[in-house]
């Protein structure tokens, strides 16, 4: 491989895990996973999501806002009412992934504490 070639992989492999921190500081709040996995399988209007998330309103926008902005999520209007979907199915195959090691993970630690 050409030094041009080797440079540029490397750039796109920093990029990408540029990339990657960056859509995990996205996913780093407990409520943005709920919303994400309130959100699999169907779309929700905001009201539905607080009846599922108990947060306020003005929090769970926010939440939303950051996610939609990240490109984790999609939203539509329908009259007076905001719906979002899940734009990246990537994203919830990743959240997947990490809650079932973490609940693995505690699983494990409690067969380990004595009684």
């Amino acid at each position: 491989m050409s030094n041009e070639a080797t440079e540029a992989a490397l750039e796109r492999s920093v990029s990408d895990y540029e990339a990657a921190a960056e859509l995990f500081g996205v996913l780093s709040t407990p409520i943005r996973l709920r919303i994400i996995g309130s959100l699999c399988g169907c779309e929700k209007n905001v009201s539905q999501l607080l009846q599922e998330i108990e947060v306020s309103q003005p929090n769970m926008s926010q939440q939303l806002n950051v996610l939609y902005r990240a490109g984790v999520v999609d939203k539509r209007r329908d009259g007076a009412q905001m719906y979002y979907r899940i734009a990246d199915e990537t994203v919830v195959r990743v959240c997947e992934a990490v809650c079932s090691t973490v609940r693995r993970d505690e699983k494990e630690a409690r067969k380990a504490q004595p009684d």
